[in-house]
């Protein structure tokens, strides 16, 4: 099941990839105390080329992981912004192991995102879980008036193709249940890399 289920979508608008990014900067801009983001595939595709992810890719380490703090160090402003306004700020991430090519590539960047201020938590699954599934997918929380569902098509590997906008308050209860409980399982990012 790589689209989310029909109970997540219940009252939701479309969006392509742009309005998607337009639907993230409205409701952030509307956002008072929480953001929380969960994330469920083991395996994403960037939309343009990754230098980080190439050199990671080609072997070259060092190099990803310059590139990762350059990259991260565009989120910086939201980092302070997070901070400023004493917004509760969390990513959680599923993580099934062994640990895909991808994972190990992407835990490089949430070390040094960790590093500047964000909050990660992991939460381990059974690797014989799909995900995502009926019950975890990606989607981003802003409060509790809206909710961004991801789009990632029908792959092996997550490619956004753009998404959901809901504000159906039933639909975003189930959401926030959704992830309080990962986040009364998960581990901070740094107690997993130990």
């Amino acid at each position: 099941m790589n689209v989310p289920p029909t109970w997540a979508l219940r009252g939701s608008t479309r969006l392509d990839l742009d309005d998607f990014g337009t639907a993230f900067a409205d409701a952030w801009s509307r956002i008072e105390s929480r953001f929380l983001k969960l994330e469920c595939w083991q395996a994403y595709q960037e939309r343009e080329a990754s230098e980080s992810q190439a050199a990671y890719e080609q072997g070259d380490i060092h190099a990803a992981q310059k590139l990762l703090y350059r990259e991260a160090q565009a989120d910086r402003p939201l980092y302070e912004d997070v901070k400023k306004q004493g917004i509760e700020y969390a990513r959680v991430r599923l993580i099934q192991e062994p640990l895909t090519a991808y994972l190990r590539y992407e835990l490089l960047s949430y070390q040094i995102r960790a590093d500047m201020g964000e909050n990660i938590e992991v939460v381990v699954c059974d690797p014989a879980l799909p995900l995502p599934d009926e019950q975890y997918f990606d989607f981003l929380l802003f409060d509790r008036h809206t909710a961004l569902i991801h789009d990632y098509g029908y792959g092996e590997t997550g490619l956004q193709t753009g998404g959901w906008l809901t504000q159906e308050s039933k639909v975003i209860a189930l959401l926030e249940d959704s992830i309080g409980t990962l986040r009364q399982k998960a581990i901070p990012l740094r107690d997993y890399l130990m």
